[in-house]
């Protein structure tokens, strides 16, 4: 494993030590790492969009790219330029991490979206205190939250949150191995159905199954 990190400031050491020690703590929910990782925070939103190559939305404060590449505005950036609270950048970042971690598992299949940023969000720690919200769930929320396309429709409308719940229901109620099997089992091209039957034969259950006894737990 090799960790480029890129950044000019006075504070780089601490901010280099913080991305250390996220790798270190999400790398032990894996067995097989990434390799040749670069992190670049940026001073600016500014500098943000420029590396992107578009105009994020107020809420986008960081980014991880397939050829394994990080981009997070500095802490002081979540605050000034963005909906974000300062102390929400190590759980960010650690939730970037973390999809790298589930690309290489994943061997570079097509991962639902709920699965890779529920996943992302529970191992990061983030939507701790998620019980205590109120949310709206569809019915066949996964089928829904399954494509790029449609979780842009719903990102807004406690996607991530619902998310992050339910894949916490799946592990506390198998176990985190049990999920990881689900994301290393994937097809290359997503297809709901072909994933329904890829739920059923590592969980011996209906994924729509689940999803109800998840709503009933929830609300009880």
């Amino acid at each position: 494993m090799q960790i480029k990190f890129i950044y000019k400031g006075k504070d780089f050491t601490d901010l280099e030590n913080s991305v250390l020690s996220a790798y270190r703590e999400i790398s032990g929910y894996f067995r097989d790492a990434p390799r040749n990782i670069t992190i670049r925070i940026h001073k600016t939103k500014k500098d943000f969009n420029k590396q992107l190559g578009r105009n994020t939305l107020d809420w986008e404060i960081a980014n991880a790219s397939y050829n394994n590449e990080i981009d997070i505005l500095h802490p002081a950036a979540f605050e000034k330029e963005s909906s974000h609270k300062k102390g929400e950048f190590l759980p960010v970042l650690k939730h970037e991490i973390v999809h790298l971690f589930v690309d290489e598992l994943a061997k570079r299949a097509a991962i639902p979206k709920w699965l890779d940023e529920g996943f992302s969000s529970f191992v990061s720690g983030q939507y701790k205190n998620i019980k205590k919200q109120k949310n709206y769930i569809e019915e066949s929320f996964c089928k829904k939250l399954g494509t790029p396309k449609e979780w842009n429709e719903y990102s807004s409308y406690n996607a991530y949150q619902i998310s992050a719940l339910f894949v916490k229901f799946l592990i506390e109620n198998n176990s985190i191995d049990k999920l990881k099997q689900l994301i290393s089992s994937l097809d290359k091209n997503y297809y709901y159905p072909n994933f329904q039957k890829i739920f059923q034969k590592i969980f011996n259950k209906d994924i729509e199954d689940a999803e109800k006894e998840f709503i009933e737990q929830i609300n009880s």
